[in-house]
């Protein structure tokens, strides 16, 4: 499954520098954009589950347990995608939300599988 990254994303990594692939410049962002599609695909532990409100299939990918990517699934008439909207630190807030009352809140997503097997 193909992995988009959002304007917004690519403005708050540029914003800050705490990131696995720190850049100073949004060219710089816009490069470094495969190098961190491989760390989130090889390295990312993904949870997902659909929001009822919304409708959307909300993900996130949790990197090292310092970095937590967040992100939907697009399921245009092309193809089906992630598209990545920002990114957070990993917080025992974040930790609280996927983890509630010692269980999982969200499932486990395989990035490299389709869809329907993931769901």
């Amino acid at each position: 499954m193909k992995i988009v990254f959002t304007h917004h994303y690519k403005k708050r990594k540029t914003e800050r520098d705490d990131y696995f692939l720190p850049t100073i410049k949004y060219a710089e962002t816009a490069n470094s954009i495969p190098s961190t599609e491989r760390i989130l695909r090889r390295k990312g532990k993904w949870y997902g589950r659909m929001d009822e409100d919304d409708g959307l299939y909300k993900l996130f990918c949790i990197v090292n347990n310092l970095e937590v990517y967040c992100g939907i699934i697009i399921d245009d008439e092309e193809e089906t995608y992630i598209l990545i909207t920002t990114y957070w630190p990993y917080t025992s807030k974040m930790k609280r939300k996927l983890y509630r009352r010692g269980r999982e809140n969200f499932t486990h997503f395989n990035v490299n599988e389709s869809l329907a097997r993931a769901a």
